[in-house]
């Protein structure tokens, strides 16, 4: 009697992405493979895709913006809000990353943040905070796959009309207005749907964060190597950490949250 394996699934990416990615004989790609192998390897495959040569100009004009001790602030909406969540007060991260943040464009808050995002008059409200007086942010880095939630949008345009510098990360260029409105722009190249893997039908496993977060930390890593002084967090679990810290905590103040 066979093994019983599920549900079977194929990724929803290149034969030739998938191919590359693997070193052992494999079955031809039309067969279809059990839904977590198929999910492993659209994510392998959305990974290795990902041009991180684009971070590199990127990278040189944000480490020329932040100077001394500016800020990058990071603003998402919905499920894009975990990758401004991503960075911040993280071992192995920046201690120059700022999340901008609002409850009300939570994921958590299911349809009413999507409802929140479509409003530009939020996006206004965000700007503000980081374009009050006496704030350190020198930069805004806005997450949207698509780059039409109004309310990011809104803000990345007042935060360039103010001076700062804007970085759009999202799936493509083309037909995005959060492009018209940023410096520069970082494409994921995810697929529109997302996901990325059907499953009886159904397409599932979106692809977006674990693409967006390499990109992020890819360009935090290029710009940090621009910079004289390192000014990254270890984690306080290794000895030593709180000591090697505590200097970072008393430059970035907004490390320490009530």
């Amino acid at each position: 009697m066979m093994p019983h394996h599920g549900s079977l699934a194929r990724p929803f990416v290149k034969k030739s992405s998938v191919s590359a990615l693997l070193t052992a004989p494999a079955e031809p790609a039309e067969a279809a493979c059990p839904p977590r192998s198929a999910v492993r390897a659209a994510f392998a495959a959305s990974v290795a895709a990902l041009e991180t040569e684009q971070v590199v100009p990127v990278a040189a004009a944000l480490a020329l913006r932040l100077g001394v001790d500016g800020l990058l602030h990071v603003l998402g909406s919905g499920h894009s809000q975990l990758l401004a969540l991503e960075a911040y007060h993280r071992a192995g991260a920046p201690a120059w990353v700022a999340p901008l943040i609002d409850r009300r464009l939570s994921p958590a808050r299911g349809t009413g943040g999507t409802a929140a995002e479509r409003r530009p008059a939020l996006g206004a409200q965000l700007a503000a905070r980081v374009l009050a007086p006496g704030s350190r942010a020198r930069a805004l880095l806005v997450v949207s796959t698509s780059g039409h939630t109004a309310a990011v949008a809104e803000a990345a345009r007042l935060a360039r009309a103010a001076g700062l510098l804007t970085i759009a990360l999202t799936a493509r260029q083309e037909g995005n207005p959060l492009v018209a409105v940023c410096d520069h722009v970082l494409c994921s190249g995810v697929a529109s749907t997302d996901a990325a893997v059907d499953v009886d039908g159904t397409l599932m496993a979106p692809q977006s964060t674990v693409a967006g977060a390499v990109l992020l930390h890819a360009l935090l890593a290029e710009t940090e190597a621009r910079r004289p002084e390192r000014a990254v967090l270890v984690s306080v679990n290794l000895e030593g950490g709180v000591a090697r810290n505590r200097s970072l905590l008393r430059r970035y103040p907004h490390l320490h949250h009530p």
